[in-house]
């Protein structure tokens, strides 16, 4: 972000969730850069945790909830921007549609979403890497005992 302090232009860069980037370009405070999301390469965000027991017990909870994630992948890889905007308008209360049509197509752009639910061994290594390079984790866990896969995927 690029801004004036006694009479001399600073560089200062920070990272912000949208919508609240669109906001402070339209508000002249700064303009965005570049997408974390795009230089960053693909990285499992969405995911949920549970006991092995659990997910033995509660397999229909397991792939039920794994369909309402993919629902909402094939829904904003199906619609228009604004589309998607309008059904998700309620929780941006003070966000414009227009702002949140802009937010989305920006979004849709840089082929933020993925197409699938999958998780990826390839995925979760380069997550591991960036945890890894932050400090927060210190040696990488095996893909094949953090992954469980139901037998109705």
């Amino acid at each position: 972000m690029k801004y004036k302090n006694n009479n001399d232009y600073k560089l200062h860069f920070l990272t912000l969730r949208e919508p609240t980037a669109l906001e402070i370009e339209q508000e002249g405070y700064g303009y965005v850069v570049a997408s974390i999301g795009e230089l960053g390469g693909i990285v499992p965000y969405t995911s949920y945790s549970a006991r092995k027991s659990y997910i033995e017990q509660n397999e229909d909870i397991i792939v039920n909830f794994t369909k309402a994630i993919q629902k909402g992948l094939d829904f904003v890889h199906n619609n228009d921007s604004e589309t998607i905007a309008k059904s998700i308008l309620e929780f941006f209360p003070d966000t414009s549609l227009n702002d949140l049509t802009k937010v989305v197509e920006r979004y849709k752009k840089q082929d933020t979403w993925p197409k699938t639910t999958n998780f990826t061994e390839e995925s979760f290594s380069h997550l591991q890497d960036i945890m890894i390079d932050s400090n927060v984790l210190e040696k990488k866990v095996d893909y094949n005992k953090l992954i469980y896969k139901v037998s109705n995927e």
